[in-house]
């Protein structure tokens, strides 16, 4: 009788252990982080971009030597600020078109770089130069293929210098390049260069403006598609100034359209009678990443406040 009560007693007490046991619900997996924003345009486009670690005579030397006549001092000056191989071959080493020379404070420091541009035959060649001591070196070399016949694209369109973003006494090296074809589009690339610790940096590029005129596709009665004008497109990055927090900035995308008779005007492809146009602006938020040194986005690209 006793053995019995006992048995008896231990399965009262198991049962609830055994049921706990079994019925819990079993632990659920942790949320997958969220994926990083993305940022709605990036890209260097046509503009080409080494980094370098290279020792060369001084701007103003390697400009003199640019200009004179023997083909061997002006070659080994080509071969300096990093132009192409075909401008050194025996034969092909032509006088540049034109030589733009500007000093900037480029870095942290208080040294002023150099940004040597020379506009050749089918090619404008950008050389980032920096002081070393005595001596200086090149850093970087930035260029666009273009024909010397093409208006549009000269040293002074292809690279520029401009105000820090973060510092007002310092300054960014600013380049622009697109690409076109005979129907009227185009797309133009931007992007901003600074020094830290002297290395060259692209801190962010992206499209900057675009022009789309491709007709819609034919409908399925075989008619003809009716003319539908141009898509353009402007791209600027500025300061947030919506908030207090520092290094906050937007990449603004402003939008519109330009219908048959606005393309028919004279003032047909100016960046002003384009910006006339712009109807819907989105803008994505950015934060420069002081461990990357690159501007990098904080969120989606959303409608810009009103306001």
């Amino acid at each position: 009788m006793r053995r019995s009560n006992i048995l008896l007693a231990v399965a009262f007490m198991a049962a609830p252990l055994c049921a706990q046991r079994h019925s819990g619900s079993p632990p659920t997996a942790p949320p997958r982080p969220a994926p990083p924003p993305v940022a709605v345009s990036s890209g260097l486009g046509a503009i080409q971009f080494a980094e370098f670690n290279y020792g060369v005579p001084a701007p103003q030397s390697l400009t003199r030597q640019l200009r004179i006549d023997d083909d061997r001092t002006r070659a080994a000056a080509l071969s300096a600020i990093g132009a192409p191989g075909q401008y050194l071959q025996r034969g092909h080493v032509g006088l540049p078109h034109s030589i733009q020379l500007e000093f900037a404070q480029l870095g942290s420091d208080d040294d002023l770089d150099a940004i040597l541009t020379v506009e050749l035959e089918q090619h404008i060649v950008t050389a980032i130069l920096i002081p070393d001591g005595d001596n200086w070196r090149r850093i970087a070399t930035l260029l666009v293929a273009n024909t010397f016949n093409d208006p549009e694209t000269t040293p002074s369109t292809f690279v520029r210098t401009q105000r820090s973003l973060f510092e007002q006494n310092r300054y960014r090296a600013v380049f622009h390049a697109d690409t076109s074809d005979a129907k009227g589009n185009y797309s133009e690339n931007e992007a901003q260069l600074r020094i830290v610790n002297k290395r060259p940096i692209i801190t962010i590029s992206f499209v900057s403006a675009s022009r789309d005129c491709t007709p819609p596709p034919a409908p399925p009665n075989g008619k003809q598609s009716p003319a539908n004008g141009c898509a353009v497109l402007h791209r600027w990055l500025q300061p947030d100034l919506s908030g207090p927090a520092p290094k906050r900035f937007l990449l603004v995308t402003a939008t519109g359209h330009l219908s048959t008779k606005d393309t028919a005007s004279p003032l047909d492809g100016t960046i002003d009678y384009e910006a006339a146009h712009l109807r819907s602006f989105s803008c994505q938020p950015f934060y420069f990443a002081d461990n990357t040194q690159h501007f990098e986005p904080a969120g989606p690209s959303t409608p810009c406040p009103s306001k």
